[in-house]
């Protein structure tokens, strides 16, 4: 038998289950943190009167969904035998534990395990304004978007259109005209930036505040518990609004103690002994410059009467010292000229020497250097005059963005957030809602605290805000902060490393650490521990979101085959790098076949040349969300045919359908009908003789073949829904013939059926938020594929796992962050939080320096974050990863550049540089990608239909089976057994079920809260008594269905899979229409299952199971009958029962029909 160590962190994993104390546990990947919060959840539910006081909160569905599937795995197995491994067996002590306690009160958990408080942040935010719609001003437009950016957009554009609106307040209008003219009046980018703002509004609402229009700089909470209260007036609890001289008072006073504190770290390090003679030389290189008419920086330091204070006002003196003993890279200057004040003369060499004598330590040269990006400590009056417009505006904007969600009946998930807050009530006047769940809540535990923004950690500060040290309530915050990736949905890392230092609210939890990595192995472990710790920051900054690394150590043993190996690249050779992605595949699998692979990578883009390698040589993969439908030109070609329809004057639509394989003109053609001189729209310009005359036989014979289904299309335009107008127009040109794959005509049926959820009657009704849904059109996964080899963003791998991690494109630069109309940042000044505020500079302006200033702390924040994506790339993998990077070579000095700061190369550059060097000695100086720039100017073959092409005949006859005997026409039509027996009641919940189970995949199942439910069935008539039964029954069968292992397999994804599969067939020469519950392929045989709600009470379960196998087995068997006129092969047929766990299958044999 062999015996199993405990980790060596083993005795901090006992510690968190102290349910007496709070704790903040920082994880590292691999550590087993999902272990930890389960066993945590089960110790807390032993020791609680009701399982609902336990409250966990994660980030995603996926995430919620495999906590409480691993939660009641763990509930089940407690019957069964004590597990041999160490961390097993605590669990399943801890879990009988908690099922002692679930019977001795009765809680049913196995029943109804949606007593098990687990959820996401966005599901609790939806409970908490549900439950409070007149405080949260949300009422019942309660449907979430996942993507608002058309509504913002919206939105932006009413707030400029304010300038002509003469009933519109004129302080309102002059605010809109300054931004404006701050812009040069180019309204599309004022929209534009308007629009981004709105998307991160939560940000900036807690400073910004509005009544009667004016603006208000709101006071944030202490930094132990971040808040956002009453943000634009969101409860309508706005204070006393400052007078805009205070309001300016105030950010000055901010700006001034960042730049003060920057000079005391500056003065304090600044050896005593040299601070008089470096004030004396700073003055005598002044005056020589100043004598000598030469500007610099240094002349400020003409005044000082002594060694500069560290007060605001000071700040130029102390960047006149800095040019005089720093170069511009901020490195000690050798030599002094007259352009620094030192003339080549006895005294200005004696003072050069005293210079030279000046000693500073590195790290006093460097804050020396870093003041000189630091900002006047005022603003001026033309910077001021766009802030105070900007203050009285983004309000403005907000409500027009309301008004907006009113219209549409949604909100996003960012208003959701701001009810939910609004809803929990201020500090001073909490909400009856705030004090139950105060009283109901004992237990809180939050996963991934790493990927807190502030306006979560401010709800989660007004949950807890009346919990006291010791009261028996306990805060458990689990995190990493080396795994915060998420600075885009406005995580922000500081936040854990404040709550570690300072706590939350009145909490103040006992900081763990877990250090053992249960995941890789020591090759891997090793190779990160000994690489990555170089690539981290040495002291962690809340400003900048730096964090230290902290050092894993291996569980697992070594194996002769795991490794890290790095692949340089000289020069960008993207087409090289996807060969060798493919090598390193071929050789996992021929080593290893039955493991997974994963490549990885920064940006969606960097797969585009590995995904066109894996397919040419026949490697099938997964890949979610990856391939965009919008790059394919089949998606191209119909998404400018529906311009062309709906707008006949876009000419660059027009063009593209004449192109199109369906038409095929040559660009010789297209320039004689449409080049120089041709003001007319491209249609008039077909109906134009002369223009005609212009063209090659070929493209009138073309042209001619189109020309009446155009007109035609022109006929029906208003009297056709856009859908069935362009797919039908499609259809005449010949669009479907053009297709050679079936992977093309799913492309095109993805696009129609985006058009017919989008379509208003007879047209798009906002064709921007069309085109933005078109560019987020994926491929779907290939589901038939293994899954051994998956292709990821490194955001989607976070929480997974791969036997070998590839990660390609290295060296690649992500995309440009755009700048932002308003640059703002909070920083920590004892328990207040204050704010720094620049607007954007003017166009054609100089640079602003505050808003560089802001800018450049955002920078310092996104290395940080990228620094930390390579650790979460690097730790998924368990035993190989495999690096693949390019340099640029330099061949005057042969050596190499340094990477962009940007590039995730430059993080290890360190540690790789001497891989590329050894590349250099074999390199020829040749740039791989001039060829395929070279290549692409060749252009590519014009593929087209040819001229003379017509429709083929429909087939003459169509194969089909009829369900059953058609000269019987008293038989039962399946689909339609008789009974009579089922309750309204049961009716009702089987509607919901159904709908709830059409959205349930395993193991990412869908938070099925009692609140859903409950309004679901509502929603379906039932109110009282009755409505709480119907809850309880959904509860129940929805639980059952996760914790049974038939359930889930059913609920998993698999090949070809359907779920409320429409079917129509014609029966006794009638059409009839059937939806099939649940469907797909598993290890070759179609499944049909079908959902049956019934409840059975008494004994004889199995009898009466089999009564409903014969009751239903005519409408499965009739599913079946259409399912293989349309496909080959063999079919199980199965009747899930939710309520009862109950299951009958039988094989379908074609011959009862």
């Amino acid at each position: 038998m062999t015996v199993v160590e405990p980790a060596a962190d083993q005795q901090q994993r006992l510690e968190a289950l102290d349910t007496a104390r709070s704790f903040i546990v920082q994880a590292p990947a691999g550590s087993g943190k999902t272990e930890l919060l389960i066993q945590r959840f089960l110790a807390l539910l032993a020791r609680v009167d009701r399982p609902e006081a336990v409250v966990a909160i994660t980030f995603t569905r996926k995430a919620a969904a495999e906590m409480r599937h691993r939660i009641v795995a763990a509930l089940g197995s407690a019957a069964g035998p004590r597990p041999t491994t160490p961390h097993e067996a605590h669990t399943w002590k801890l879990a009988r534990e908690a099922v002692a306690r679930n019977d001795r009160l009765d809680w049913r958990l196995a029943e109804h395990p949606a007593r098990m408080r687990i959820q996401t942040i966005d599901s609790l935010c939806a409970m908490l304004v549900r439950r409070m719609p007149w405080v949260s001003r949300m009422g019942a437009a309660l449907r979430p978007v996942d993507d608002a950016g058309h509504l913002y957009a919206r939105a932006a554009r009413r707030t400029v259109s304010i300038l002509d609106d003469v009933g519109a307040p004129s302080e309102v209008a002059g605010a809109v005209a300054v931004l404006l003219a701050h812009l040069d009046n180019h309204f599309g980018r004022v929209e534009q930036l308007l629009s981004v703002m709105l998307g991160t509004r939560d940000q900036w609402m807690r400073h910004v505040a509005h009544r009667g229009h004016h603006s208000v700089l709101r006071e944030a909470p202490a930094p132990r518990g971040p808040d956002s209260e009453g943000e634009a007036g969101a409860a309508g609890d706005d204070p006393a609004l400052p007078h805009p001289d205070a309001l300016r008072a105030h950010l000055e006073s901010s700006l001034g103690e960042v730049i003060e504190s920057a000079l005391e770290d500056v003065r304090e390090g600044f050896p005593p002994h040299f601070r008089d003679e470096t004030a004396a030389l700073a003055r005598f290189a002044a005056s020589n410059l100043r004598a000598g008419n030469r500007a610099s920086a240094i002349n400020a330091c003409q005044e000082m009467t002594g060694f500069p204070g560290s007060d605001a006002d000071s700040l130029p003196s102390w960047i006149g010292i800095a040019e005089m003993l720093l170069t511009g890279q901020g490195t000690r200057r050798r030599s002094l000229n007259v352009n620094q004040g030192f003339p080549a003369t006895d005294v200005g060499r004696d003072a050069k020497e005293r210079l030279a004598r000046i000693d500073l330590d590195p790290e006093t040269t460097e804050s020396l250097h870093e003041l000189r990006t630091l900002p006047p400590p005022r603003f001026d009056e033309r910077q001021w005059d766009v802030l105070n417009a900007l203050m009285l505006l983004l309000p403005v904007a907000v409500e027009q963005l309301r008004l907006v969600f009113r219209e549409e009946g949604c909100v996003d998930f960012t208003e959701i957030g701001i009810g939910a807050r609004a809803a929990l009530g201020p500090d001073e006047a909490p909400t009856d809602l705030a004090r139950s769940l105060d009283d109901r809540i004992m237990h809180l535990l939050i996963d991934e605290f790493q990927d807190t923004s502030q306006s979560q950690c401010g709800l989660l500060t007004r949950l807890i805000r009346d919990w006291r040290p010791n009261d028996g309530r306990t805060l458990f915050l689990v995190g990493d902060p080396m795994q915060s990736i998420y600075g885009f949905r406005e995580a922000e890392v500081g936040l854990f490393l404040q709550a570690r230092k300072n706590g939350v609210g009145a909490v103040n939890p006992v900081p763990l650490a877990l250090s053992v990595n249960f995941r890789s192995h020591p090759p891997v472990v090793n190779w990160v521990n000994r690489v990555l710790r170089d690539a981290f920051p040495l002291s962690e900054d809340f400003l900048s979101g730096a964090v230290t690394y902290e050092p894993s150590e291996a569980f697992k043993a070594d194996e002769p085959d795991s490794c890290v190996r790095f692949h340089p690249f000289l020069a960008r050779d993207q087409e090289a790098e996807a060969e060798r992605v493919i090598e390193i595949i071929a050789d996992a699998q021929a080593r290893r076949p039955d493991e997974t692979i994963a490549v990885l990578v920064h940006a969606r883009s960097h797969l585009a040349g590995i995904v066109s390698a894996l397919r040419r040589n026949g490697v099938r993969f997964r890949a979610l969300e990856i391939d965009a439908l919008g790059d394919r030109p089949v998606v191209r070609d119909l998404l400018a045919l529906t311009r062309a329809l709906l707008h006949p004057g876009d000419r660059v639509a027009w063009l593209a359908i004449l192109r199109a394989p369906w038409c095929g003109l040559t660009l010789t053609d297209l320039e004689a009908l449409a080049g120089v001189n041709a003001p007319s729209t491209v249609w008039d310009l077909l109906q134009d003789p002369a223009r005609r005359e212009r063209l090659s036989p070929d493209a009138r014979s073309r042209i001619d073949r189109m020309m009446p289904v155009l007109a035609d299309a022109f006929a029906l335009r208003a009297r056709l829904p856009i859908r069935r107008l362009v797919e039908g127009v499609w259809s005449a040109l010949g669009g479907p013939a053009c297709l050679e794959t079936r992977t093309e005509r799913e492309d095109a049926t993805a696009f129609l059926d985006l058009l017919e959820r989008v379509q208003d009657g007879l047209g798009i009704p906002d064709e921007k938020a069309f085109a933005d849904d078109v560019a987020r059109l994926f491929a779907p996964s290939d589901i038939e594929a293994a899954g051994d080899v998956q292709l990821l963003t490194i955001h989607r791998a976070k929480g997974l796992e791969f036997d070998t991690v590839i990660l390609p494109g290295l060296g690649r630069l992500p995309r440009s962050e755009d700048p932002r109309l308003l640059m703002w940042h909070e920083y920590a000044r004892g328990r207040q939080s204050r704010l720094l505020l620049a607007p954007i500079r003017a166009t054609g302006g100089e640079k602003d320096p505050l808003y560089a200033y802001l800018a450049r702390i955002e920078t310092q924040k996104r290395e940080n974050e990228r620094t930390r994506l390579l650790y979460v790339a690097a730790t998924r993998a368990r035993k190989c990863l495999h690096l693949l990077g390019h340099a640029v070579p330099d061949p005057e000095n042969e050596s190499l550049k340094i990477p962009s700061s940007r590039t995730l190369l430059a993080r290890i550059w360190h540690a790789v540089e001497p891989d590329f060097m050894e590349a250099l000695k074999d390199y020829e100086g040749k740039d791989p990608e001039s060829d395929t720039a070279a290549a692409k100017t060749l252009g590519v073959p014009l593929r087209r239909l040819v001229a003379g092409w017509t429709p083929g005949p429909l087939p003459e006859d169509i194969d089909f089976k009829p369900l059953y005997d058609p000269s019987d026409p008293e038989g039962e039509e399946p689909g339609h057994p008789t009974f009579e027996w089922v309750t309204e009641l049961q009716r009702r919940v089987g509607v919901v079920v159904h709908q709830m189970l059409q959205r349930m995949y395993a193991p990412d199942l869908l938070d099925f809260s009692e609140d859903r439910l409950r309004t679901a069935l509502r929603q379906q008539g039932l109110a009282g008594e009755k409505l709480d039964e119907a809850v309880s029954r959904a509860l129940s069968a929805l639980g059952n269905i996760v914790a049974d292992e038939r359930g889930r397999w059913i609920l998993s994804r698999h090949a070809h899979d359907e779920r409320e599969l429409a079917l129509t067939t014609v029966l006794n020469g009638r059409p009839r229409q059937y939806v099939v519950d649940r469907t797909f392929v598993f290890e070759g045989t179609r499944w049909i299952i079908d959902y049956k709600t019934s409840a059975h009470t008494g004994g004889d379960l199995e009898g009466f199971l089999d009564n409903e196998q014969q009751r239903y087995r005519s409408q499965l068997e009739g599913y079946a009958g259409v399912m293989q006129s349309l496909e080959s092969g063999p079919v199980n047929l199965g009747l899930y029962f939710p309520m009862l766990q109950g299951w009958r299958s039988w094989t379908y044999r074609e011959n009862r029909h």
